[in-house]
């Protein structure tokens, strides 16, 4: 019995790699970064992130808490259909290809095919994708699924998502340049559950499963792409990343508490999946309305010069300089635009010594020596009127 259940996982781990899921997340992930490398080059003639960033995001931080939901998805015996799983990888494509990663919330990918298998079985469509209609029960496991996954998105937005943001430039209402981010994650977080066809039977008869009615089983570890996107232009990316975190996981805490009522009153899962879908574009919409309304954060100060992003292991993040901040002196002068600070920049070619004022207004110091060819290029990202200033944007 041991060794059945250890081929059945690997066949199961086998079966990812058949998903056209685990692929096209790859290729998505790569495109992705060439498109931000490019634009990135266009706004600031220099590349802030390699290309392979998203690439890095999309696996190591999902195969825990992948293994974490397996853990749960096989306690509770939830199975899933091949025509879940086909439909699943159908959405995923489609709706990446109309929104890139902004419709990747598991709210919108789950949602949708829930909403179409859904349909499919109350009004008897015999569609070729589709090999058989899935069980009430299989539906309803998978919303339960959808909230775990929605906790999931909330989790990896605060852990990662707060993490290696894109600046952007862009053009004000007033006609004035100034500073964004970016911020596009895409993670694969490959879960295990039940297909109701193979050679494995319920070890126990208590065991709890999804689907009452099937009695032997096979393994799948399915792929989900869940992701992410928003830009981010009135405070600083990490507070606002966390925020909309937050909002995603009690709402991911409601709807699995919804869907798991379901399993005994079926109505709730449908109204679990209502929820999920508009809950889950309110805080995408209120964050638009929020930025769209709120002063801009990255503009030309009077102050000094404000750090739109650091150069990852340029010789200002090794001087601890960090995105928000402002430098209002270097080498002892005052730095109130892009020319004033390369000129003081030119003073000593060996060391550098700024004044800062961080997020809470607060004056740091910050100093250490530069190296030959460091001082014309410290690895600073500006918000800089191009009217008045047209030298290069990296500094």
């Amino acid at each position: 019995m041991t060794q059945m259940w250890i081929m059945e996982i690997l066949k199961g781990i086998g079966k990812m790699f058949l998903h056209p899921i685990f692929y096209y997340s790859i290729i998505l992930a790569v495109i992705t970064g060439l498109s931000r490398v490019k634009r990135e080059r266009s706004d600031f003639h220099i590349r802030v992130n390699d290309p392979l960033q998203e690439l890095r995001f999309l696996f190591p931080a999902g195969l825990l808490i992948g293994f974490i939901l397996s853990i749960i998805t096989v306690g509770s015996g939830l199975t899933i259909s091949y025509s879940i799983v086909t439909m699943l990888a159908i959405i995923t494509i489609v709706l990446s290809l109309i929104g890139n990663f902004r419709f990747l919330s598991p709210a919108f990918t789950i949602g949708f095919s829930f909403v179409f298998l859904f349909l499919a079985k109350q009004l008897n469509w015999n569609l070729p994708i589709l090999s058989g209609h899935p069980s009430d029960n299989s539906l309803s496991g998978f919303i339960v699924l959808l909230g775990l996954l929605l906790i999931v998105e909330g989790i990896q937005m605060m852990r990662n998502g707060s993490k290696k943001f894109s600046p952007i430039l862009r053009n004000s209402r007033r006609g004035l340049v100034v500073g964004a981010h970016q911020v596009k994650r895409i993670w694969l977080i490959p879960v295990f559950c039940f297909l109701p066809i193979g050679p494995l039977t319920a070890p126990f008869e208590w065991w709890p499963t999804f689907d009452f009615g099937t009695s032997s089983y096979s393994f799948i570890l399915v792929p989900f792409a869940v992701g992410f996107q928003q830009q981010i232009q009135s405070t600083l990316p990490q507070l606002a990343v966390k925020r909309i975190g937050k909002q995603v996981i009690a709402l991911g805490i409601v709807i699995s508490a919804i869907a798991i009522s379901g399993m005994w009153v079926p109505i709730l899962s449908i109204v679990a999946v209502i929820i999920a879908i508009i809950g889950r574009g309110w805080i995408s919409y209120r964050h638009r309305v929020r930025e769209n309304a709120a002063p801009y954060y990255f503009t030309p100060r009077k102050n000094g010069l404000i750090v739109l992003a650091v150069i990852p292991h340029s010789p200002a993040e090794k001087l601890g300089l960090q995105t928000g901040e402002i430098i209002y002196k270097c080498n002892g002068q005052l730095t109130g635009n892009k020319k004033e600070f390369y000129k003081a920049l030119q003073k000593n070619r060996a060391y550098c010594k700024l004044e800062v004022l961080n997020s809470e207004g607060e004056v740091r110091f910050v100093q250490g020596a530069l190296f030959e060819g460091d001082h014309h290029e410290l690895g600073i990202l500006t918000v800089e009127d191009r009217k008045k200033w047209n030298g290069n944007e990296a500094s």
